[in-house]
């Protein structure tokens, strides 16, 4: 599959997402983050829905003439998807919204944006965060999230660890 054609389909799909749905989705995160130590949840509850509208204007707003026509590894691609499918067994059904956001912005992110599937202004626990340099992302968590759960195999950037090398 070309990006352009992936892109094409995620941008028809995201016009099925409302206002209404994004609150949804707030109300999901905010729930999700409930065991973030108290100095973090917040800031991660608001960098998380600032990259998800960011993200989600940034597709809403580009043309398909503006992607390179790459060409997707589908493998991959559909890997991703049926990570977060599996989400599903998870989570009630009023976070379906939350997931079927993800089957967006995620492909999105990793496979034709090619940006970290969390902002480099999101602040982790231990007070560290994505470091970009260059074309280049750096990960503090990458490697102590690496699980069938994560999504992180297929996000863009690399472990810290790579950087210090």
């Amino acid at each position: 599959m070309k990006a352009k054609e992936l892109f094409e389909k995620l941008k028809k799909e995201l016009d099925n997402f409302s206002i209404y749905d994004i609150m949804m989705i707030r109300s999901f995160i905010e729930r999700d983050a409930k065991f973030l130590p108290e100095k973090y949840k917040n800031h991660y509850i608001e960098a998380m829905m600032k990259y998800l509208i960011e993200t989600f204007n940034e597709i809403k707003k580009k043309r398909v003439e503006e992607i390179k026509d790459e060409e997707i590894d589908e493998k991959k691609l559909n890997e991703m998807l049926n990570r977060i499918e599996r989400f599903r067994k998870y989570y009630t059904p009023d976070e379906e919204r939350f997931i079927n956001l993800s089957k967006i912005l995620c492909p999105y992110l990793a496979f034709i944006a090619k940006k970290p599937l969390h902002p480099e202004y999101l602040t982790f626990p231990g007070n560290v965060r994505i470091i970009k340099k260059g074309n280049s992302y750096y990960c503090p968590v990458k490697n102590k999230q690496l699980n069938e759960y994560s999504l992180c195999e297929f996000c863009v950037a690399k472990s810290i660890d790579e950087l210090q090398n």
